[in-house]
């Protein structure tokens, strides 16, 4: 089953009538709500969008992720590594994407715009994804500019 879903961050920012507010909104502080979305299906593709703020790209306009750089001061799956019967992640190739793809810096709640493409916490719903063994993973980032 393919799922996508945003970040309540960037549901926040988006018009109602935006296509992308038809999605599953997910709160990537709340890890056991995104647990559940996550383990409740049998998900062979995951499609994450969040907002970044980038002068790179146009206003409106997605650019997909190739890889993260966590900046938010957390991980996911600190405490909840015995839950998950896991020690450590690997997150190497976590992402599936195109050619034109750009690394990510998840800032959290607050986007630092000093970097080409910061986001909030796509990095968190991607941990955890991978940690699950989702096999599809894709990041996608709507310019908020």
């Amino acid at each position: 089953m393919k799922l996508s879903v945003i970040t309540e961050q960037l549901s926040k920012k988006l018009p109602k009538e935006n296509v992308l507010q038809k999605q599953p909104i997910v709160n990537p502080a709340n890890f056991d709500s995104i647990y559940k979305l996550l383990d409740s299906h049998n998900i062979t593709e995951l499609n994450i969008t969040d907002a970044t703020y980038s002068k790179k790209i146009a206003a409106g306009k997605m650019v997909q992720v190739k890889d993260h750089i966590n900046k938010t001061g957390s991980n996911p799956l600190i405490g909840k590594q015995e839950f998950l019967d896991i020690d450590f992640i690997d997150m190497t190739g976590a992402y599936s994407f195109e050619k034109k793809a750009i690394v990510t810096v998840c800032c959290g709640e607050t986007l630092n715009k000093k970097y080409e493409y910061p986001s909030h916490f796509l990095c968190h719903i991607t941990i955890l994804a991978h940690a699950l063994k989702i096999p599809t993973i894709k990041g996608n980032l709507y310019n908020i500019l």
